[in-house]
C-alpha cells in the first residue's frame, strides 16, 4: 500500500440512543463522552482531519468547542437506529466530495465510535502503520472472546441448536475449549474504511485485516457499562492522561 495515504477520523454521534438518553454527549468526569473520541484522534499523527457527524446542532457545537475540523449534519434518514453504516458513509463520501476541495481529502476514513472511549493515540496511529503495511480492503478491531464462539447456540423450536455446526446434537460442544479454534469479536476501538470500496458500494469487503486489541476495551451500550468503565478510567489512572483544549469561542 502506499505510504502517502491520507486518513481522516470519522465520529458518528446521532442523538438517538435509547439505551441511554443523549449517551454520546452524556457528562464523564466533567466531559462529554464524544470529547475522547475527538481528542484522541487529534492527538494521533496518522489522522489528519476529525470530522464529527450528527443529527443534533447541539452535538457539533459541542464537537467544535472539543477541536473537531470538519461538522456534517447529518440526514434523519441515516439517523435512525435502523440506518447501516455503509449508507452513513455513503452520505459522508457524497458530503466530502460535493462540499470540500478535492485536494489532499482522505483515502480513507478512520471509523472512531464515541461509545468507546478507552483508547489510546499511540494504539490508534499503529493500528494505522499495521494497515499501510498490508493489502487489504479494510480493516476492523477485534479482541479474542473469554469462550469460544464455537460453544454458543441459538434456540429452534425451544431447542437448543449449535449455531457452528448447525445441529441439534450439541454432544461436541460440550468437550473441552482447547479443542476448539479461538474467535473474536468486533469492537467500536477504531476501523479503516476505503472510499474506494463505497464507490464501489460495499462497506468492507472480502478482505479485512483484523487489528487484534489487548487493551481494556468496553462499548458503552448501557448505564452498566457506564458505570464500569468509569471504574476503570480511576483505576487505569486515564482521567490524569487526558488535557482537553476546548475552544470556548
Amino acid at each position: 500500500m502506499k505510504k502517502n495515504n491520507i486518513f481522516w477520523a470519522i465520529i458518528p454521534a446521532r442523538s438517538g440512543s435509547k439505551s441511554i438518553k443523549n449517551k454520546n454527549i452524556i457528562k464523564f468526569n466533567g466531559h462529554p463522552l464524544i470529547a475522547y473520541a475527538i481528542a484522541e484522534a487529534k492527538k494521533t499523527k496518522k489522522i489528519k482531519k476529525v470530522l464529527v457527524s450528527s443529527d443534533s446542532r447541539k452535538y457539533l457545537k459541542i464537537a467544535k468547542k472539543y477541536g473537531a475540523d470538519i461538522l456534517h449534519l447529518r440526514s434523519k434518514k441515516n439517523s435512525s437506529d435502523k440506518s447501516t453504516d455503509f449508507d452513513f458513509f455513503k452520505e459522508i463520501d457524497n458530503y466530502l466530495k460535493n462540499n470540500l476541495d478535492q485536494i489532499h481529502q482522505p483515502n480513507f476514513f478512520v471509523h472512531l465510535r464515541p461509545n468507546c472511549p478507552i483508547r489510546r493515540s499511540a494504539t490508534l496511529n499503529k493500528a494505522i502503520e499495521f494497515f499501510e503495511k498490508k493489502n487489504f480492503s479494510a480493516m476492523r478491531s477485534v479482541e479474542e472472546m473469554s469462550e469460544t464462539g464455537y460453544k454458543n447456540f441459538e434456540i429452534i423450536d425451544n431447542k437448543l441448536k449449535g449455531i457452528c455446526n448447525g445441529t441439534f446434537n450439541i454432544e461436541k460442544q460440550n468437550g473441552p475449549k482447547e479443542n476448539f479454534n479461538k474467535t473474536y469479536k468486533a469492537n467500536g476501538y477504531i476501523d479503516i474504511i476505503s472510499r474506494k470500496n463505497i464507490r464501489k458500494n460495499y462497506l468492507h469487503g472480502s478482505q479485512v485485516l483484523p487489528f487484534l486489541v489487548t487493551e481494556n476495551v468496553v462499548d458503552i451500550d448501557g448505564k452498566k457499562d457506564l458505570a464500569y468503565v468509569q471504574y476503570l478510567f480511576k483505576k487505569l489512572k486515564y482521567f490524569k492522561y487526558y488535557n482537553f483544549k476546548i475552544n470556548l469561542k
